[in-house]
């Protein structure tokens, strides 16, 4: 929450429509016109539209003012609109004043997999003390990151941010906004999501470890212990260093895991000499990395362990990730906010865990680069392994679903988009199947999840 005073300040602005009313208060902001909340401020950014072209249906939507390079006409006689001399560069300079003024703890999360599961669990566990300021959804970038702090309010008492990175430098500069005093890094598998944008995947790692840099010395790298290229990012910070997960050098150890299909699983989890049972609500082995983050997290700013242990058990899984959405005759795992390799193989165990007849629909995992046939072909041979019906989307799924074929899966088939798949599904779908829906982000997958457990919507 922000006031006119404090975005014409930060930014450097002038109203040029509506009256100005200092003392007038924003509940945060937004780049989407289609979701901007009421009492929002809507930012015209130049990006892949220009957002100008924008600006009066975001007024329609409920955002109470705008920021402009330039007038824009048709617009409310109450509108307020704010000109700038570059929309996003004011984003960030109201991010940074706003930050400046309400300077809570920060952990930042980054890796190449499982970080907004990890940034959710993290939130939950620090829940249990602590009002928690936290990314919405992905928004893990130069524009999503600033936005966050938008609306930052009063009562926050720390913060648990997302870093997302495509370009050296772009963690480090995050950094200089969020101010991270605990940095948690994931994953960083052999085959990485956006692969093809680096050139490699120590560039990946290198880009990766620029959070655990910016830790101050009384910070704390939580760091995973049975990803090597994780654990090798030690010497990198100058922070404490606490290693999390199932190795036996662990500083923050899981013993004991059993997974429970879509129940969830439990593991006990060792800090010291403290113990505690930890069930997470969440399908997946792969999650108990996640959970093993936020206790660490949780415990360095002062929540006990037991405490964050009972937080974890109610948490919800974040939109679009192992959400296990229920329908009148059948059960969706829907995972369909984004795919990359490791991702599809862990989905695909949890699939392969349940008693009914499995049905994955799986589509292109885009942006791998040279690396994209030996993927694809091995998540074939994992769903020849996990699934009894194969339903490859896109061009590059047909390697997918031939690969499983030549591994001896027979019932598969290939469609072009989710359109045509959920036409498929309808056909042969039978009541009491199990029905996995995961692939990359521009396939809109999650459209297909929705039509499956909401009848009424498209696809």
């Amino acid at each position: 929450m922000f006031t006119l005073e404090q975005l014409v300040g930060a930014t450097g602005g002038r109203v040029i429509h509506g009256v100005p009313n200092g003392d007038e208060r924003f509940v945060g902001g937004a780049f989407d016109s289609r979701i901007a909340e009421a009492g929002s401020v809507f930012f015209a950014l130049r990006d892949q539209r220009d957002g100008h072209e924008f600006v009066a249906d975001a007024f329609a939507h409920g955002s109470r003012a705008a920021v402009v390079e330039r007038p824009v006409p048709n617009l409310p006689d109450d509108a307020l609109v704010v000109e700038v001399a570059d929309t996003q560069n004011a984003l960030r300079r109201l991010a940074e004043a706003l930050r400046d003024a309400h300077p809570i703890p920060a952990v930042g999360i980054t890796g190449n997999v499982g970080k907004t599961t990890t940034k959710e669990a993290t939130a939950a566990a620090l829940g249990a003390r602590y009002r928690v300021l936290r990314t919405v959804s992905s928004f893990n970038n130069e524009i999503g990151v600033p936005l966050t702090f938008l609306g930052i309010e009063p009562s926050h008492e720390v913060a648990v941010i997302e870093m997302g990175f495509y370009v050296p430098g772009e963690i480090a500069d995050l950094c200089r906004l969020v101010r991270p005093q605990v940095g948690i890094i994931t994953r960083i598998p052999d085959v990485p999501v956006h692969y093809s944008r680096t050139p490699s995947v120590e560039a990946i790692a290198a880009g990766k470890s620029e959070l655990i840099e910016a830790l101050p010395i009384d910070g704390v790298a939580l760091l995973n212990a049975d990803d090597p290229r994780v654990r090798a990012l030690a010497p990198r910070t100058k922070a404490r260093v606490v290693l999390f997960g199932e190795a036996e050098d662990a500083d923050l150890r899981a013993t004991d895991v059993s997974a429970h299909g879509l129940e969830g699983l439990r593991f006990i989890a060792h800090d010291g000499t403290q113990s505690v049972e930890v069930r997470l609500p969440l399908p997946g082995r792969h999650l108990v990395g996640s959970a093993l983050a936020a206790l660490g997290a949780a415990g360095t700013l002062g929540v006990p362990l037991a405490e964050a242990a009972v937080a974890l058990s109610t948490m919800d899984a974040p939109a679009h990730r192992m959400n296990i959405r229920h329908a009148a005759e059948l059960v969706v795992i829907d995972d369909s906010y984004n795919a990359s390799p490791a991702a599809v193989m862990a989905a695909l165990a949890v699939l392969g865990s349940v008693p009914t007849r499995r049905v994955a629909v799986v589509g292109d995992m885009l942006e791998l680069g040279s690396l994209s046939a030996d993927a694809h072909e091995a998540v074939g041979r994992e769903a020849a392994r996990q699934t009894d019906v194969l339903i490859g989307v896109g061009d590059l799924a047909r390697t997918i679903v031939s690969s499983a074929r030549k591994a001896g899966l027979r019932d598969t088939h290939e469609v072009a988009d989710r359109a045509e798949a959920l036409m498929l599904l309808r056909r042969i779908l039978r009541r009491g199947d199990t029905v996995l829906v995961k692939g990359s982000h521009s396939l809109a997958l999650d459209e297909l999840a929705d039509a499956l457990v909401q009848p009424a919507a498209k696809a």
